[in-house]
């Protein structure tokens, strides 16, 4: 794939998820009954901008799919189509079908076979006309003169009699700004307004400009009251506001207005001239004069015709896409400075020890603390670049979700919280299969069908909960369901039937473990697999992808109430701090986001419960994992004979874990380095790191580490 490709394909994926969060959006809004245009006419630009850089790249499928979207879309904004969920579907369709033409493994098929089936579905959508709609007699907007009418572009023509016929109050916002800082002025005002009304145009006044300033007139719909609005803008400077209202003849007096219905016909009204504006708020209703077309009026907010190619070259985002191997070359250069930098205070201590002068090694040290200070500023620069929002991950399970509720005929809602959480990109991208595995367990297995729910007291339609915050060093994401939740028993009857375990291993285990039998290779309660789930791998996957990163995780449930996952991840696997241990003289990095404190013990607080070595710590019990023992490495003499041992504690959600060392060595920056095919599946080690001296040493994977202190504790605490 040429540069040009990548390129295109970052920018057009970056867009196609701007306009899927829109279509979430919209249908989110279609539930209560209102949609909010500024959404539509969002979607409307993000399908625009697709078509002009499609045609920018010559892509033509996705090209002439942004164009058949564009006119639905358009029809939808001009009130020829309704919002309605059959409308949706469609439009999430296309979502999809520009993920397959973006993919080159099924460009081809996808625009010479799926396109043209779409194109025509679209053509047939555009052809349905709106029930009930489009009657002349009783079009609301025959109560605006033809002289404010004549300068509305069709869809401000639509938003004005969507207004009108909701009974809104029309008034006119007049404003002066500054013309250095028109965009600030004009974007504040804006906002204000949006969250009491609509801002459905701006009209240039005729004779409002200067040397130092423009005026504009924007005409806004608001269910508020001239006194509310006013209130609402009397603190800004140079605005006045105007009620408008139609006169019944043009011998209506300026100050006198006479009320008419703007819902009904009427004899063609007309509006009053008002005073001559005064630059702030006024106590009064007036009429608007008819203003004569401008020569350079701007585009609406969310405006734009439904033709022409032209588009912006400006990014859609402030973001710099960054190639993640270019990131991983200035890692390993991170990497050889941090190894240099522990060269150097090696060579610091051993000119100390040579009774080296104090002037030598005063700049030395000088120098040191100078390039740790560089050093670390560089770390964090480029952990900075790497991090991003979840939300990428998210509003893909969004899609999911509703995809298939309807595929099992089930109601299901999505609340999504913490989507603005970072986590590191290489991260975030190996999160996607584990969270759409969970999610497809929850509406699959969780959830009950709809009757089912409503007959045991619950919301017909299921709840989803996806959050995700940062506690600590570390990022943990849940996702919960309010449906039937885990029966043990079951899970326990089913491991036995299916070989997973024996009616002894049973008698032996804990509910909790039990449970934690649905993450084991080919455990499904399914009789027969369906496309969503039944096969027994999914959650095998999970728990695979999330242990590879270095994470954890756990299921808490509650019969008739629902289920909980939980996931607790790194923000980073790139750099980290580690403290060195000793053990059976190896050398091992443990990540210090996990280590809680370190303590010594003596031998004789060291309990056994069932074969396993447990301690008292603030009246816990702490399992001990000695890493000699788990690693199989020789113990010597001195070693067992020692009175006292050095315990490492780590933790990873509210389980902790003691590991025994024989010496603790420091704390050090590292960079981790992937591990080779001979050791990349040894359990407990999640990488390499190289420290000074040129020595490599192993990273322990705290995740597996304490999982396996988990699972001896609740043997010992279930045997007692």
């Amino acid at each position: 794939m040429d540069a040009n490709s990548t390129e295109f394909i970052a920018e057009a994926q970056e867009v196609i998820e701007t306009f899927s969060r829109n279509l979430l959006e919209l249908e989110s809004q279609s539930r209560s009954g209102s949609t909010d245009p500024d959404i539509l006419n969002a979607a409307f630009r993000a399908v625009h901008s697709l078509k002009g850089l499609a045609g920018l790249f010559g892509a033509t499928g996705i090209g002439g799919l942004s164009h058949a979207l564009e006119e639905t879309l358009d029809a939808l904004r001009l009130g020829k189509i309704d919002l309605s969920k059959e409308v949706l579907d469609v439009l999430f369709e296309g979502v999809e079908l520009f993920g397959r033409l973006l993919d080159p493994n099924e460009h081809e098929t996808a625009e010479s076979a799926l396109l043209p089936a779409f194109l025509k579905k679209l053509e047939e959508l555009n052809r349905i006309e709106k029930p009930g709609g489009g009657d002349p007699e009783v079009d609301p907007l025959k109560a605006i003169p033809e002289a404010i009418r004549m300068q509305l572009s069709e869809y401000e023509e639509h938003r004005l009699r969507e207004n009108l016929r909701s009974g809104r109050n029309l008034y006119r916002i007049h404003a002066a700004f500054d013309i250095l800082s028109i965009d600030v002025g004009i974007e504040a005002l804006k906002e204000k307004l949006k969250a009491h009304g609509e801002v459905i145009t701006y009209l240039p006044s005729v004779d409002g400009f200067s040397d130092d300033s423009i005026e504009l007139d924007i005409l806004f719909g608001s269910s508020a009251d001239y006194d509310q609005v006013s209130v609402l803008l009397a603190d800004e400077e140079k605005v006045s506001v105007h009620k408008l209202q139609p006169g019944t003849s043009a011998g209506a007096g300026a100050g006198g207005v006479e009320s008419t219905s703007v819902s009904a016909p009427a004899p063609e009204p007309v509006y009053t001239p008002d005073d001559a504006v005064v630059p702030a708020v006024t106590d009064g209703e007036d009429m608007l004069p008819p203003p004569e077309p401008p020569t350079d009026k701007p585009e609406p907010a969310g405006g734009g015709g439904g033709g022409g190619g032209d588009v912006s070259l400006r990014s859609l985002s402030q973001t710099v896409r960054v190639d993640l191997r270019r990131l991983d070359l200035l890692m390993n250069l991170v990497g050889e400075l941090g190894v240099v930098q522990a060269n150097l205070q090696s060579v610091f201590s051993e000119l100390r020890q040579l009774g080296g002068t104090a002037d030598v090694s005063r700049e030395l040290q000088i120098q040191i603390r100078d390039m740790e200070r560089k050093l670390a500023l560089l770390q964090q620069g480029i952990l900075d670049v790497r991090m991003v929002p979840i939300e990428q991950v998210f509003d893909k399970l969004a899609r999911v979700v509703r995809k298939l509720s309807r595929q099992l005929n089930k109601e299901i809602r999505l609340n999504i919280s913490g989507r603005e959480t970072v986590l590191d990109k290489l991260i975030v991208e190996e999160l996607s299969d584990p969270l759409m595995h969970m999610i497809r367990n929850c509406m699959d297995h969780g959830i009950e069908p709809p009757d089912e729910r409503v007959a045991s007291g619950k919301p017909r339609d299921g709840r989803i909960d996806l959050r995700a915050f940062q506690k600590g060093n570390r990022v943990v994401i849940e996702v919960e369901d309010d449906g039937g939740g885990i029966d043990w028993r079951r899970i326990r009857d089913v491991g036995i039937k299916r070989g997973v375990i024996t009616e002894d291993d049973a008698a032996g285990m804990s509910p909790q473990e039990i449970i934690n039998l649905i993450f084991a290779p080919g455990f499904s309660t399914r009789q027969q697999a369906s496309e969503v789930s039944g096969r027994g791998v999914g959650m095998d996957v999970v728990r695979t992808n999330i242990a590879k990163l270095s994470g954890m995780i756990e299921v808490s449930t509650e019969v008739g109430r629902g289920t909980r996952f939980t996931i607790t991840l790194p923000v980073t696997l790139a750099i980290i701090q580690a403290l060195v241990i000793q053990s059976s003289g190896h050398t091992f990095c443990i990540p210090l986001n996990s280590v809680l404190e370190s303590i010594m013990v003596e031998t004789h607080e060291i309990l056994t419960v069932e074969g396993h070595e447990v301690i008292t710590l603030r009246e816990r019990t702490l399992p001990l994992v000695p890493l000699a023992r788990l690693f199989d490495l020789p113990m010597p003499k001195r070693t067992r004979e020692l009175q006292r041992v050095y315990v490492v504690v780590v933790g990873l959600a509210q389980h902790r874990v003691g590991l025994v060392v024989d010496e603790l060595l420091g704390q050090q920056d590292v960079v981790i380095k992937p591990l080779g095919s001979a050791l990349r599946n040894v359990p407990g080690i999640a990488g390499a790191t190289e420290l000074g001296a040129n020595r490599t040493v192993l990273l322990l994977d705290v995740g597996r580490l304490v999982d396996e202190g988990v699972h001896q504790a609740e043997a010992a605490s279930f045997a007692n």
